[in-house]
């Protein structure tokens, strides 16, 4: 079998610390061939080409489409500066994978959804929770019981890392960039989202550490398309507290489960529980490639379609705190784009 030829856009934190880890074995053992890097910062370009030596490196991306034969794209950079790589990719049959969330602009990810469901291409969005271990045991379990509502809470402590990711009207906060993963996992287990009503607390500017400006506090009730019901509360107060907390809940009849990445605990009982053996990033990127050397759109976890309903549940709770707790019915979000 053929390698697959993969260019990579954008190499920030998450590429170069998470997803070309990922690909290493892959590239090891000759499944993948790292055609071509592109990022607009020099001093980063050279110093990722230094490292994983990929046949070509680029500044911009449209000079990186007309020269180079791929057959899959890493999309790695942040949602708001999307513009036309996803449709160049698209109109050229290349597959893609997009760093979630795949944009700031609902109509825009509408329009990339079409794009590539039009040509028919492999296509995933970065839900990589998805791929954790105790994902599908979780799955089988909820399939035994009968759910009626989910807690997720995400208690975030520590100092803003990058620039973009600590601006609001650059990542959308913390519930759109961060906890956008445990929502898609809310759907993943329970169903898509229907609609969404959302309360934040907002920092003022004697409290923000710079160049932080988000919600203290981001307080999200969903109710389903199945009729069941979530509430998702995210926090960036405890700064220097040293610590955080992620939960992930879901409460059945005479049943509390409580999910983590490596067991499943039910009423105070671990009933499923294994070893981590290797990163979910790995593992994601193993069933991507295997994706597009089979051809198969259908075997991702989470195409460019599903993962529209995940977008508009965080963007979603965005536009309800902004207009005081209304609530925001997603279909018809999705109808209009906004």
């Amino acid at each position: 079998m053929k390698p697959i030829r993969l260019g990579m856009i954008g190499l920030g934190f998450i590429p170069t610390s998470a997803h070309l880890p990922g690909l290493a074995p892959l590239i090891e053992n000759g499944a993948v061939v790292l055609q071509a890097f592109c990022d607009s910062n020099e001093e980063t370009l050279q110093e990722q080409a230094a490292a994983y030596k990929p046949k070509a490196v680029y500044n911009n991306h449209h000079e990186l489409f007309e020269r180079e034969q791929l057959d899959a794209i890493y999309l790695c950079i942040p949602p708001t500066l999307h513009t036309d790589e996803m449709l160049i990719a698209a109109d050229k049959g290349i597959a893609v994978f997009v760093e979630k969330p795949q944009s700031m602009d609902l109509a825009q990810a509408m329009r990339f959804n079409d794009a590539v469901q039009k040509a028919g291409i492999v296509t995933q969005v970065g839900f990589v929770h998805r791929y954790e271990p105790a994902v599908e045991p979780l799955r089988q379990l909820l399939a035994q019981r009968r759910p009626r509502h989910a807690l997720l809470q995400a208690l975030y402590g520590g100092k803003p890392l990058r620039y973009w990711t600590s601006r609001y009207e650059l990542c959308g906060g913390s519930f759109v960039e961060n906890t956008i993963h445990r929502v898609d996992l809310l759907r993943y287990f329970l169903g898509d989202i229907a609609a969404v009503s959302a309360f934040y607390v907002d920092s003022t500017p004697e409290e923000r550490i710079e160049p932080m400006n988000l919600p203290h506090v981001y307080n999200v009730n969903y109710r389903l398309a199945s009729g069941l019901t979530a509430n998702a509360c995210t926090s960036r107060v405890l700064t220097n507290a040293g610590n955080s907390r992620r939960e992930f809940m879901v409460v059945s009849d005479d049943s509390l489960i409580e999910w983590y990445p490596d067991r499943i605990v039910e009423n105070d009982e671990v009933v499923w529980k294994t070893e981590i053996e290797e990163s979910p990033f790995a593992t994601q990127a193993r069933a991507f490639i295997a994706a597009v050397q089979a051809g198969d759109p259908g075997m991702p976890l989470s195409p460019c379609a599903n993962g529209i309903n995940t977008l508009a549940a965080v963007l979603g709770a965005n536009a309800s705190a902004e207009r005081g707790g209304e609530l925001i019915h997603l279909e018809q979000m999705v109808e209009t784009g906004s």
